[in-house]
């Protein structure tokens, strides 16, 4: 039989993520920094480029149907409110089925018609606490209709290129660096930073701030 604390211990390593698939071993890197690789954070095997040399990129790669991506909203709004000065940072939806490829698709929707800010907390609730799935075409029709988006509105922005494009651009992405799980938070195209037993969630913003400071001298800001 298994006793309570290794019982705990494994509840604790299985809540950690939304995942696709499992998580994969990584190995730490022997530094002198307060953060290490393989530990707090890993970094990218394949690294992507930045829309802006000038800024370090700050992305979260996150799904409306994860409840924990939707208990991290509280302290990624506390962090953006103090975030570090030459930062950019966005959302980028996971896309591992056609479920989470629909969210994406309603949430560069939203983004594309300027409601990102009000659509954002409300698809979350709709979906985390009202128990809907926000996937269905009429049900998805509605729910726009209640940000004063009448239905051909609403279609024709969600089937249009640059819609359909984004959520290609948000699939490569996340192919790319490799995510299994969410949230997960990307900091300049070469680190992922996720909860985990070595950083908690309190704790994730601050190895986000390590790896912005770090970054920070390859700016071309500077």
């Amino acid at each position: 039989m298994f006793s309570r604390p290794l019982i705990l211990s494994l509840i604790t390593i299985l809540l950690l993520s939304c995942s696709g698939e499992d998580n994969s071993e990584t190995q730490s890197t022997q530094t002198n920094d307060r953060y290490k690789s393989g530990v707090h954070y890993e970094i990218i095997d394949n690294p992507t480029t930045v829309r802006d040399s000038s800024k370090v990129e700050v992305i979260e790669v996150f799904w409306f149907g994860c409840n924990h991506c939707y208990a991290l909203e509280p302290y990624l709004a506390r962090w953006k409110k103090d975030m570090p000065q030459g930062v950019n940072f966005s959302k980028s939806p996971a896309t591992w089925n056609e479920v989470l490829k629909t969210h994406a698709r309603i949430y560069y929707t939203a983004k594309a018609l300027g409601i990102e800010q009000q659509f954002i907390p409300a698809a979350f609730n709709t979906i985390q606490n009202e128990g809907r799935r926000l996937t269905g075409n009429t049900e998805l029709e509605y729910f726009f209709k209640g940000f004063d988006i009448e239905r051909e509105k609403y279609k024709s922005v969600s089937k249009s290129f640059g819609v359909s494009n984004a959520v290609d651009q948000a699939d490569k992405r996340m192919k790319q660096w490799g995510i299994t799980g969410v949230p997960v938070i990307i900091v300049n195209g070469k680190y992922r930073v996720g909860a985990s037993r070595a950083v908690g969630t309190d704790g994730l913003f601050d190895v986000v701030n390590f790896l912005i400071e770090k970054e920070k001298k390859y700016s071309t800001a500077n």
